[in-house]
């Protein structure tokens, strides 16, 4: 039940949403944010050129943008010497006790530049957040450059400042490909609560960060549970879906394709680097594996896809992950899973809901067993309900979303 005295306002800090076809999954989490806030604010950082057209929900009383981004105005003098001082700061901060000194370093103009531009647009927000009357809090979907928009513009009103850690959030410093994501210790410092989407990433929080273990929690993500009936005799079809980009490590699929030989047909779902899509079409022509690519799909119809085609795997080959959504939506159908041996593959898939794979070596003993397993359609129904429980179990959106934002109102404002 919502405060009957203080009026209860979250400003949600995004990349682009509501705007844009990114970060999807906020979608998801708009109930819960309806029966918790009775007023809701997105503040979309990184994009500011936005058209009505482009809105993705309907804007009312309750869901609305901030209503400054578009604005351009003239600093004065002494407001610009303000915020290069404030900025200096951090970027002395971030040179000397950092992580990744040298990079913080080498990235110091790129770093200025940008932390100038979001100076703007934090003494914008420290005034609107001075005319809102409730309770404040500042909720971060990444753990990303909102934070320190909002860190610039302490001082405006208390409030409570929490963050989700996806994956290169957490672990950007140990990234398996280049990462760089700065200011993590002062964003860390700053914060009230970090709220990692997958165990792992509690866990690696709190080993690497023991000062501030108090702060790191888990919780995780979900999505609507609309169970749907198990498929009695699926196609042929691996079914990936994905931006496909180096961490996605789509050569791995090539291969576990290659040893499959011809007995299932790949299909994709997803846009990404035009250079390894074309790698990846050229490997499998040469290959002679069955290939197709749908492209961009909207989330409607991707579910339009899987309610009409009848899907025998979901593979994931990432070299990394939070927890992918993606299997979740898969596992809703009924979809037994095919996925590397990573840490947020392995918090949804087991023995008993699909197969892991490794990321290097043979893959011809994989490739039986999950042959052997679709050929043996009682064994396959197994799999395919095991992945449904799975995500009706743990990843239930209306509770895992709801209990997330409780949680956060129960924090103290500061």
């Amino acid at each position: 039940m919502k405060h009957q005295h203080q009026r209860e306002i979250v400003v949600v800090y995004t990349k682009q949403f509501p705007f844009g076809f990114k970060e999807a999954y906020i979608l998801d989490e708009l109930n819960a944010l309806n029966e918790a806030f009775d007023e809701v604010y997105f503040l979309p950082y990184a994009e500011f050129n936005f058209q009505p057209s482009d809105l993705r929900i309907a804007l009312n009383e309750q869901f609305q943008v901030v209503p400054f981004l578009n604005q351009r105005e003239t600093r004065s003098w002494s407001d610009k010497f303000r915020a290069c001082l404030s900025i200096l700061s951090i970027l002395f901060n971030e040179c000397f006790f950092s992580r990744e000194k040298m990079k913080s370093i080498a990235r110091l103009k790129q770093n200025f530049l940008r932390l100038y531009h979001y100076s703007s647009i934090s003494e914008k927000l420290k005034i609107w957040l001075s005319t809102k009357d409730g309770n404040i809090t500042h909720y971060h979907y990444w753990m990303h450059d909102g934070v320190m928009i909002e860190k610039m513009a302490r001082g405006a009103k208390s409030g409570r400042r929490i963050a989700r850690a996806h994956s290169i959030d957490c672990y950007h410093k140990d990234w398996p490909l280049l990462g760089y994501a700065p200011y993590e210790k002062q964003k860390l410092a700053y914060l009230d609560q970090v709220y990692s989407v997958s165990k792992h990433g509690e866990i690696y929080l709190k080993k690497t960060f023991p000062h501030w273990t108090y702060k790191f929690q888990y919780q995780p993500l979900g999505i609507p549970v609309i169970p749907h009936p198990i498929r009695s005799n699926p196609q042929p079809i691996i079914l990936t879906i994905a931006f496909m980009g180096k961490v996605k490590n789509m050569d791995r699929m090539v291969d576990l394709m290659q040893v499959l030989k011809n007995d299932f047909k790949w299909i994709h779902i997803g846009s990404g680097v035009e250079k390894i899509q074309r790698d990846v079409e050229a490997r499998c022509q040469s290959l002679g594996i069955p290939f197709q690519t749908l492209g961009y799909l909207t989330k409607e119809e991707i579910f339009e896809f899987l309610e009409n085609n009848s899907v025998a795997f979901f593979a994931n080959t990432s070299i990394w992950e939070g927890v992918p959504v993606s299997l979740m939506e898969a596992g809703m159908f009924g979809i037994p899973f095919i996925v590397s041996d990573i840490p947020g593959n392995l918090e949804i898939v087991n023995k008993d809901n699909g197969f892991v794979i490794p990321l290097k070596g043979d893959l011809l003993p994989f490739a039986e067993q999950i042959r052997s397993s679709y050929q043996d359609k009682e064994n396959w129904q197994k799999l395919a309900k095991s992945a449904q429980l799975k995500i009706l179990k743990d990843y239930n959106a209306e509770i895992n979303h709801r209990s997330f934002f409780q949680k956060i109102k129960g924090l103290p404002l500061k």
